[in-house]
C-alpha cells in the first residue's frame, strides 16, 4: 500500500472502465463509501487507488429496459428511491417492501444504494434476498464488455471482480406476475436493526394451491440462501399446518454453517431460518388469496 493513496474521479462510465483496466492491484471502486470506509478505517482494506464512480449519471435512474421489458435499476439508486418509485411499486413491490425494512435507519435509506448492497454481499443486508427471490440479473461492465449475469450466479462466483475490476451498472428484474403474493419477513432485535434471520417469498396460486414459489433466506449464513428447491414440495399443495412444519424443517436444513454473532447464536439462527421462511410463505399465500388467486 502507498503511504498516500491516489484518488480518481472518472467523468463517464467508459472512462471509469478504461481507468480500472489500466490499473493493476490495489484499486478499489467507491461510490458512497458506506461499506468500504469502515473497513479502510479499521485497516481491513488498504487500497492504493480509489476510483470514485459516485457522480456518474449513467448509473442512476429507474426505467423499463427496451430490449428485455425488465425493470432496470441503476446501481446508484438509493433505498429511499426504491421505496417511493412508481415503477418499482408497480413491477417489483417485494423490492420496495424490503427496502422499507432495510436496517441502519434514515441515513442508510437516504444514502445506501442497491449497487453497494449487492456488491458488498453482506449476509445481514436486506436487499439481496428479495432480488434473489425475484430472479434478478446484474448488468456488469468490465473493460469494454457489458454482460448480464443472474445474481445467483455472481453470488457463487468469487472471481466476479465487482468492486475492483468490474462495475455494476444496473439491476434488472422481470416484472412480477399480476396478483402474485409476496412477503419479506425479518426477525430483528430493534426497529432499525439488521436482521437475525430474514426471508423473501414470491408465489402464485391457482385453485387454492400454490402453483409457483421462489423463496430466499438471509442473515443466517455467509451468503443468502436460495431455498426455492427446498420448498418445491409446496408447489401443487395447499398451505396448511403440515406444510408449514415441513417447510421449517426443510429450510433450516439448508443452513449447514449458520452465522453466530451479536445478532444471535448459530443454532438459534438455523432454527429461525425455517421460522421466517414459513412466515414469508404464509403471508404471501394470504395476500395472493386475498387478491383473488384462489
Amino acid at each position: 500500500m502507498s503511504l498516500y493513496p491516489s484518488f480518481a474521479r472518472p467523468r463517464s462510465l467508459a472512462q471509469a472502465a478504461e481507468l480500472l483496466g489500466s490499473l493493476s492491484t490495489g484499486k478499489i471502486i467507491i461510490a458512497g463509501g458506506q461499506e468500504i470506509m469502515p473497513s479502510v478505517n479499521n485497516g481491513v482494506l488498504q487500497p492504493d487507488v480509489y476510483v470514485d464512480i459516485g457522480s456518474l449519471a449513467e448509473l442512476r435512474g429507474i426505467n423499463i429496459d427496451d430490449d428485455s421489458g425488465k425493470l432496470a435499476i441503476g446501481a446508484l439508486t438509493v433505498h429511499r428511491e426504491l421505496q417511493q418509485n412508481t415503477l418499482v411499486d408497480q413491477h417489483a413491490p417485494l423490492l420496495a417492501l424490503s427496502a422499507k425494512k432495510a436496517g441502519g435507519g434514515r441515513q442508510v435509506h437516504n444514502r445506501g444504494t442497491i449497487g453497494g448492497n449487492v456488491v458488498a454481499m453482506h449476509p445481514l443486508y436486506d436487499i439481496s434476498p428479495s432480488l434473489l427471490a425475484l430472479g434478478a440479473e446484474l448488468e456488469i461492465l468490465t473493460g469494454e464488455d457489458l454482460i448480464r449475469r443472474p445474481l445467483i450466479e455472481v453470488m457463487r462466483d468469487t472471481g466476479h471482480g465487482l468492486g475492483s475490476d468490474a462495475i455494476l451498472v444496473r439491476v434488472l428484474i422481470k416484472p412480477m406476475a399480476a396478483g402474485a403474493g409476496y412477503a419479506y419477513e425479518k426477525l430483528k432485535m430493534s426497529g432499525g436493526a439488521y436482521g437475525s434471520a430474514n426471508a423473501a417469498a414470491v408465489l402464485s396460486m391457482a385453485g387454492g394451491k400454490i402453483s409457483s414459489l421462489q423463496l430466499s433466506v438471509g442473515a443466517v449464513a455467509e451468503q443468502v440462501i436460495d431455498a426455492s428447491a427446498a420448498a418445491a414440495f409446496l408447489v401443487g399443495q395447499s398451505w396448511s399446518d403440515d406444510a408449514e412444519a415441513r417447510l421449517k424443517t426443510a429450510v433450516s436444513g439448508q443452513v449447514s454453517q449458520p452465522l453466530s454473532d451479536q445478532q444471535g447464536a448459530g443454532e438459534w439462527r438455523q432454527a429461525m431460518a425455517g421460522v421466517v421462511a414459513a412466515r414469508a410463505c404464509a403471508a404471501a399465500v394470504h395476500q395472493a388469496s386475498k387478491d383473488g388467486q384462489n
